[in-house]
């Protein structure tokens, strides 16, 4: 079955590399990556799929190019066997093909996925069938005996289907669209659209970007967005779901313009991919723009994950902050040939004199009625911000992150309520909120901001950039244990359970810090940076409050955006 010869068949098709004649009475279904051929018997229940992957540049190594095929294709997706035995051969052409074949479950029924993959001159090909009834091997055999490879194409790249990975983000162009892959992610193009997926996703779960074709098309924002997320769903080959018994596809935003200056809408929803009474489960989110007379869509995959090792609740693939930080940065980062000019330019540091800093205080709060506060309102501690760029933060909870390489432009359009902008001259100013303006003036070296026509007192917070701690530090009793993290003055920690606690991720599958480690630290821009040893990175807000940054070994300090408290041993 593994095959690859040199004949040629009338009715013949070319997909990337490939040219082959399909098995008769397989339906296809093609998308930007994969080729799919299916046959479905509804008399005896027997199911054949055979799906061609498009080519991605070779390591040089066939049983390498295998081992790797073999993970993403039919471990990740189908759970099978992590080492199957596998045949090697080399064809007449040169071309090296590794076969494996492993039973698998899915949705209860008994399957087999066999692999085979064909490594040469620069490039690497996967096919993958998955069947439960031997009675379709002679038409997968005829396919394979049918099948050539061009290895006159010396990479995949030169074919424009190219598989590129760059740790600190690549900038590229498909059509009009200029846009920074994220880093850290792999990024591959096809003639029809682009693919980006994080490279250190946990085995067993999926997440994806992919840049779709644009849509020339008269109609509205909200029409455009239905029209976008029925092609995303084809070209997944989903079934879409109801949203949350609304009897719609999907939850919706309302059509904004960015501060990129062009306008875009959102949606949310779910489709299931695969057979069976209850196929998996994905999350499929959308992401439209108008530029002039063109919608340029996004569509995000993400796989639904249940995990009760670790949780009872259910989570999407892009819930783990890093994966949601790099999408919403990569949709806000996206500019065109065509398209406007950014209406806020990004800002470079929070110094620059004046009000330009991070400031602390009290202030009125407008909020969901409570028990302790049945009317909506009362005092919280606010941290504003001003920014060098003109934006402003005015709102109870500082950002989890703190403020560290993060594009603030990209959280004002998350949290709209919260940003603002303002203008401040001479001593005074003023705050242009989403609700309303609100005056500003200095008094010495106070801040007065008059919100709900009351004066409210904020003193500036100072910088901790290069903050060095030294001591073991430990917090209450949490998960049965109490945390501790002992720090260095020479920038080491060792974390047992601490940061864990601070990250405050209640589902914790997706809480990078459920493992303890050690590595190196960094404070900047009220952020401390954890860089584990074993790869892991985990920002967390550090304020500074009650600090003194001339002693290392205070009897308390206060971290994350809640400032826990951690005691000095």
């Amino acid at each position: 079955m593994a095959s690859l010869s040199i004949q040629t068949f009338s009715q013949t098709e070319t997909f990337d590399i490939a040219t082959y004649t399909p098995p008769k009475d397989f339906k296809k279904d093609s998308k930007a990556a994969v080729v799919n051929y299916t046959n479905v018997n509804q008399a005896t229940g027997s199911i054949c799929v055979i799906a061609l992957f498009a080519s991605t540049v070779s390591t040089g190594d066939a049983k390498k190019d295998f081992k790797k095929a073999w993970q993403e294709l039919a471990v990740t997706p189908y759970k099978a066997e992590a080492n199957p035995k596998t045949e090697m051969q080399t064809t007449t052409d040169g071309w090296e093909v590794v076969t494996a074949a492993a039973p698998i479950k899915l949705d209860g029924a008994e399957l087999y996925v066999i692999l085979t993959v064909a490594s040469g001159f620069g490039k690497t090909m996967s096919i993958r069938t998955s069947l439960n009834d031997e009675a379709y091997t002679a038409q997968i055999d005829a396919m394979f005996a049918s099948m050539e490879l061009d290895k006159t194409k010396t990479s995949s790249m030169s074919n424009n289907n190219s598989t590129t990975t760059s740790i600190t983000g690549t900038i590229g162009k498909f059509g009009l669209m200029n846009y920074t892959s994220p880093a850290g992610w792999s990024h591959q193009s096809f003639p029809d659209g682009v693919v980006f997926k994080p490279l250190d996703i946990p085995p067993g779960e999926y997440l994806s970007i992919q840049i779709m074709q644009p849509l020339n098309f008269s109609g509205s924002m909200e029409q455009a967005l239905q029209q976008s997320f029925d092609e995303a769903a084809a070209m997944y080959n989903g079934t879409k779901m109801n949203y949350a018994g609304s009897g719609a596809s999907y939850q919706k935003t309302e059509a904004k313009k960015s501060f990129q200056g062009w306008e875009y809408i959102r949606a949310n929803g779910g489709i299931r991919i695969g057979t069976g009474d209850y196929p998996p489960e994905y999350g499929l989110d959308m992401f439209v723009t108008k530029i002039n007379n063109r919608f340029e869509r996004m569509a995000i995959l993400k796989s639904r994950t249940i995990n009760r090792s670790c949780s009872m609740s259910a989570f999407y693939a892009d819930e783990r902050q890093q994966y949601k930080t790099a999408i919403d940065n990569f949709l806000f980062s996206l500019q065109f040939t065509d398209g406007p000019q950014p209406l806020i330019t990004q800002s470079k540091s929070l110094e620059g004199g004046g009000i330009k800093a991070v400031w602390r205080g009290i202030s009125m709060n407008v909020s969901t009625a409570t028990t302790s506060q049945p009317i909506g309102l009362g005092y919280n501690v606010f941290t504003p911000i001003f920014l060098s760029n003109g934006q402003a933060y005015f709102g109870p909870k500082f950002y989890s992150e703190g403020l560290n390489d993060v594009d603030t432009r990209v959280l004002a359009e998350l949290y709209r309520r919260d940003w603002g902008t303002y203008t401040f001259s001479t001593g005074r100013g003023v705050l242009k909120m989403p609700y309303g303006d609100i005056p500003l003036r200095m008094e010495g070296n106070t801040l007065i901001i008059t919100a709900n026509h009351t004066d409210h007192r904020f003193y500036q917070l100072p910088s901790v950039d290069g903050a060095k701690f030294n001591g073991t530090y430990t917090m209450s009793e949490a998960y049965g244990k109490i945390p501790a993290i002992t720090f260095s003055a020479d920038g080491r920690f060792s974390d047992n359970g601490a940061i864990r606690v601070l990250y405050h991720e209640y589902n914790e599958c997706i809480n990078p810090a459920l493992a303890p480690g050690s590595g190196a630290y960094e404070v900047k821009d009220y952020t401390i940076t954890f860089s584990y040893s074993d790869g892991r990175k985990i920002k967390i807000a550090f304020l500074g409050t009650e600090y003194d940054i001339n002693n290392q070994s205070p009897s308390m300090l206060r971290m994350s955006n809640n400032e826990d408290p951690m005691t000095r041993q």
